[in-house]
C-alpha cells in the first residue's frame, strides 16, 4: 500500500497558530483576564502544532517554530499570571 502525501497545510497553520498566540499575548495582557485568554490561545496552539509534528514533510520546521512560539507564550503567560495572583493576595 502506498501512504498518503503529508499535507503541508497543517505545519503552516501550527505557525499561523504560534504567531496569533503571541500576538495575542502582546495585545490582551492587561491583567489576570488578560492573562488567562493568553494562556488558552497558547494552550490551544501547543496541542496544534502537537498535531502538527506528526506529519512529516517539507513545512516541518514551520510547525517547530510554531511550537517553540506557543510554548513560549504558554511558559511566560502563566509565570506572569502566578506573580499577578501572588501580589493580589
Amino acid at each position: 500500500m502506498t501512504e498518503a502525501e503529508p499535507n503541508p497545510y497543517r505545519h503552516l497553520v501550527a505557525l499561523a497558530a504560534g504567531i496569533v498566540a503571541l500576538i495575542v499575548f502582546l495585545t490582551f495582557t492587561s491583567g489576570v483576564i488578560g492573562y488567562l485568554v493568553a494562556i488558552v490561545v497558547a494552550g490551544a496552539a501547543v496541542f496544534v502544532g502537537h498535531r502538527a509534528l506528526r506529519d512529516r514533510g517539507r513545512f516541518l520546521l514551520a510547525a517547530i517554530l510554531g511550537l517553540v512560539l506557543s510554548y513560549f507564550v504558554l511558559i511566560t503567560s502563566v509565570g506572569l499570571l502566578v506573580v499577578r495572583l501572588t501580589r493580589l493576595g
